[in-house]
């Protein structure tokens, strides 16, 4: 029996004994074999691959069966390079590229676009801010059995969104017997994190059970002055009502509180058009600068199995943010011998405010399982989404706070909080409103030859009041195909073709004159090769894609909104081509590794390429290998990142000079060992050279730079 995925006969958990006497047996990790009523889970695995994921149809399907690129980022991936953050998985994910605008705003692009699809077990939700993708990055990571990628399009599911990718975050399930662990790091900058997690039966059979789960993270950072700091907890109870049906009740808070948070980077450039270099730990964010977020989720499903093989699902979600900043920022052009400069020249604090809240309320049926057609089995999945976000939000727009020029070469002087509430403020709300209908189905054409179809009809409204101009747009039966053919060549290898269409609604784009652009239309197709080794244990793909997008949002440099906002434009004709590696599992007993690699070529329909400040060629590696014999109990790993250069073109976007960072790698190592079979400990070694290097160069011409090295040592236990 393999103990990678969940196929036990029964509902009992199979454990490594405590008190065994072989010294190998005591040196490997604990691995759980149970019966999830056919849900995948992959803690306690071992792995860094798993059985099957309806990450992109709704169906239940081994990696080899879908016929799109899926990455699986496994609990046992994310503990052994301490993966604490969504950010930090992105960042080892192929195809995925981030762009850090400062401390608290990454980005997350694919295939060229901006990712802003996001699910909470399947659910689609609307994190942070769609245009720059900020929301999503912070989220602690302990919560969840793992995060799926489904790179391309995911209409079908998500009914809106970029042909980028879509991240599905997987949460922890309840054990039926009692389980728990527990873990305390310390690391650079004064880091201190800590994580418990306990799963237990409310009932001596375990019909009723329920986990919870904490942390806290806190600590200084190699930026002056930022202090990050975020807790949460997470709470589910599931209950089997019968033998039949499945409730479960849950939920999470996460609260986000960093101090001397910055804004924006440091000044690019001199007056004399020569580039400024800085320290990585140079800032001019001030004690009162901070960017609070708190994100709230309750949810509650309902599932029931009949004896036909068909199952019953039901979700609803209610998705709460509140966010509160206050922040500062440099801009300008200072002198290079003085640091200093005159008006317009020299570097000048330019300071924000904002403070929001949202609330999405999301429900999900669905119903899926076998039927026989001309003597031969196939698959259905059909079901209904609705969902209603209000958000409103309170802006000071950025204004200079001073016009006196700060010097570059000292910005360790304290700057005072600028009295933001003698200043006008601009208010909006928004409403919006999705519902569609779907369905997926998978016909075995034949022994090696599967086609699924599917697509979905959702209906789209916003009503928007900003500034005191109001919007309103509706969208009804917009369709969404989805096909794919999956042809196996043999047990190990399959063929595929998928076709994937494009619908996304662009109302946080205006154009020069305040209109809200209209939606992006498109088309993803992608063909490629899969393989399953070694039982599943291992798996490898590689695809082909094209993009075709019309209505694209480009930024129009220099052109602002009446409101002040930046402008943007519709652009059609848009391409995006390329190419991605992926292998994920087990190479033997106890050597795990991730690698990958993507590259992808973009441009508009006048031949302007495509966000040119993410690079076009990414890889990643990564390796882990438990050694043999009377070393048991030590394993070793490592892995590097590297990416092409990136730019941003003078007088595009918002740059107007310009700015490049050469290609980059960055090398990490971890070691573990297994002080008992309980006890380990955990040591990670970031950036092992210290390369220094910009996360964005040229925004606003500005430059962010990236973490030097860093060492982090964990102490788990696990009983």
């Amino acid at each position: 029996m393999s103990a990678q995925g969940t196929f036990a006969a029964d509902s009992t958990q199979i454990q490594n004994k405590a008190g065994s006497t072989s010294q190998e047996e005591i040196a490997l990790p604990a691995v759980t074999v149970t019966d999830r009523k056919n849900e995948a889970i992959t803690e306690g695995t071992g792995s860094y691959t798993m059985d099957q994921t309806a990450a992109a149809t709704r169906l239940p399907l081994s990696l080899q069966e879908t016929p799109q690129s899926v990455t699986v980022i496994t609990r046992q991936r994310m503990d052994d390079q301490q993966l604490n953050s969504v950010q930090g998985v992105l960042e080892n994910t192929t195809g995925v590229a981030t762009y850090q605008s400062d401390s608290e705003r990454t980005s997350f692009y694919s295939r060229g676009f901006l990712i802003n699809n996001v699910q909470y077990d399947g659910i689609p939700t609307v994190v942070g801010n769609t245009v720059n993708g900020s929301g999503i990055g912070s989220i602690d990571t302990a919560f969840y059995d793992r995060v799926e990628v489904v790179r391309g399009g995911s209409g079908l599911l998500t009914g809106t969104g970029n042909p980028s990718a879509a991240v599905n975050l997987v949460r922890k399930l309840p054990t039926r017997d009692f389980s728990a662990s527990a873990s305390l790091g310390t690391g650079s900058w004064d880091t201190h994190r800590g994580m418990a997690d306990i799963s237990t039966p409310l009932t001596e059979d375990g019909r009723i059970r329920a986990r919870l789960v904490g942390t806290y993270q806190e600590g200084h950072s190699y930026i002056d002055g930022y202090r990050p700091e975020r807790k949460g907890v997470y709470g589910i109870i599931e209950a089997d009502l019968t033998p039949s049906t499945t409730v479960s009740l849950g939920y999470d808070y996460q609260d986000i509180t960093p101090k001397g948070a910055t804004w924006g980077g440091l000044p690019l450039w001199f007056s004399d058009r020569t580039q400024a270099q800085y320290s990585r730990s140079s800032s001019y964010a001030q004690d009162w600068s901070h960017w609070d977020n708190t994100l709230k989720t309750a949810f509650a499903g309902i599932e029931h199995r009949f004896d036909n093989g068909w199952k019953l699902r039901a979700i609803a979600n209610q998705y709460r943010t509140d966010y509160d900043a206050e922040l500062l920022g440099l801009v300008g052009r200072p002198d290079r011998a003085t640091g200093l400069g005159t008006f317009p020249n020299g570097a000048y604090p330019v300071a924000l405010a904002s403070a929001g809240r949202s609330r999405q309320n999301t429900f999900d049926v669905m119903a899926s399982g076998p039927f026989e057609l001309l003597g031969r089995q196939h698959e259905l999945v059909v079901g209904a989404t609705t969902s209603r976000r209000t958000a409103s939000q309170r802006d000071i727009a950025p204004f200079y706070s001073s016009f006196t020029p700060v010097n570059v070469y000292d910005l360790s002087q304290p700057y005072p909080r600028p009295d933001f509430d003698a200043r006008s403020a601009t208010l909006s709300d928004t409403r919006i409103k999705q519902s569609g209908v779907y369905s997926t189905a998978r016909f075995s054409l034949a022994e090696p030859l599967k086609l699924i179809v599917g697509g979905r009809f959702s209906n789209y409204e916003v009503d928007d009041n900003a500034g005191g101009t109001s919007l309103h747009y509706k969208k009804s039966n917009e369709f969404t195909p989805y096909a794919g053919v999956i042809y196996d060549i043999n047990k190990i290898y399959s063929a595929y073709l998928s076709y994937t269409g494009i619908f996304n609604p662009q109302t946080d784009y205006r154009d020069s004159k305040g209109n809200v652009l209209t939606p992006s239309k498109g088309k993803t197709k992608e063909v490629g090769l899969k393989g399953a080794y070694m039982e599943g244990r291992l798996n490898a793909s590689l695809a082909v894609f094209e993009t075709e997008l019309d209505n694209a949002a480009q930024i129009v440099a220099g052109t602002f909104t009446p409101g002040g906002a930046q402008a943007y434009q519709s652009v059609n004709g848009t391409k995006s081509r390329g190419i991605e590696l992926d292998l994920q599992g087990e190479l033997t007993r106890g050597w795990n590794i991730y690698a990958g690699i993507a590259h992808f070529t973009a441009q508009d329909g006048n031949g302007v390429r495509l966000n040119s400040q993410i690079p076009r060629t990414t890889a990643q590696f990564f390796s882990t290998y438990q050694l043999p014999g009377e070393w048991s109990k030590l394993t070793l790993g490592g892995g590097v990142k590297w990416q092409s250069r990136i730019y941003e073109a003078p007088s595009t976007g918002t740059s107007t000079l310009g700015g490049e960072q050469a290609s980059y790698a960055l090398v990490s190592l971890m070691g573990r060992y297994a002080i008992t079979n309980k006890t380990s400990v955990d040591v990670n070694l970031n950036n092992l050279f210290d390369k220094k290097y910009a996360l964005q160069k040229g925004d606003f011409d500005t430059v962010t730079y990236g973490a030097p090295r860093s060492l982090m040592v964990t102490l788990n236990y696990r009983y």
